[in-house]
């Protein structure tokens, strides 16, 4: 009997196309690829989720009509005053201070407005031009500032005695009582609208108050808000110097812009 077996050999391995070894090598090699396409698709989604974040500017044109101030708005979490203790420079019975204070974030400062911005706000190149001196556009004022003036004109109305009696009265106070009246209703209904319009829904929760049997209304409720010092500074930094002029081809409407116009209308 022969052994076929050679004593040489059994100190040498075989190369084997199946062995397990060579399988975990590829697996390896495989896994290392697949964590490696993971986390290039992590970064590049990371990446792409960092670009499309909501900035402050962002979510301005998202929640607003548009406006090419925009570009102003800065987001901040405020809470309100809303006690009926509280104090602030723009709260009490008038004097020299309180009135400044009113002042200086009420002045609605005409600006350039560019004729390619014009459709986009849905208004007319029928409008007033700014002076040739200030360049190509049309005058415009920032909103807020004017909803401000509102509450302001409503405020001085409630001391009118105080108001109508200075020397040196608001211009809102020399015209007749009837214009003047005109002019509250008018501020009073803008106002209507602008709260209509942002419908806030924050949460007005009540506590006990020593002394008082039914509970009480906590109006000091926290709102993201809208900063008005970087607009208020913008439109004070790029107000038109020179008064519109108007134009022998100017046009002239009989009545004030969309008197009585469906709210969804575009006025002519």
């Amino acid at each position: 009997m022969t052994d076929d077996s050679d004593p040489l050999l059994d100190h040498f391995d075989i190369p084997n196309p199946h062995h397990p070894r060579a399988w975990t090598v590829h697996w390896l090699w495989a896994l290392h690829l697949l964590l490696l396409l993971l986390s290039f698709s992590l970064l590049i989604s990371a990446w792409r989720l960092h670009r499309s974040s909501p900035t402050d500017r962002k979510c301005a044109e998202q929640l607003s009509a548009y406006s090419p101030f925009t570009h102003l708005v800065e987001y901040t979490d405020v809470r309100f005053q809303g006690s009926l203790l509280d104090t602030n420079p723009y709260k009490g019975f008038p004097n020299p201070h309180l009135d400044a204070a009113w002042g200086h974030i009420t002045h609605m400062a005409q600006l350039r407005i560019s004729a390619a911005d014009m459709p986009r706000l849905k208004k007319p190149l029928t409008q007033v031009k700014v002076a040739e001196a200030e360049g190509d556009g049309y005058a415009g004022g920032i909103e807020v500032l004017h909803q401000l003036h509102c509450v302001n004109l409503v405020r001085q109305y409630t001391y009118y005695d105080y108001y109508s009696q200075l020397d040196n009265k608001p211009a809102e106070f020399r015209d007749s009582n009837e214009t003047l009246r005109l002019h509250v209703d008018h501020c009073i209904d803008m106002l209507r609208q602008v709260i209509q319009c942002n419908g806030d829904v924050g949460v007005v929760t009540r506590s006990w108050i020593k002394g008082r049997a039914i509970s009480y209304p906590d109006f000091s409720v926290w709102h993201k808000c809208r900063k008005l010092e970087p607009i208020a500074e913008y439109s004070k930094a790029h107000e038109i110097d020179t008064e519109p002029i108007k134009l022998p081809d100017s046009l002239e409407l009989p009545e004030p812009p969309c008197t009585n116009a469906a709210p969804d209308e575009v006025c002519p």
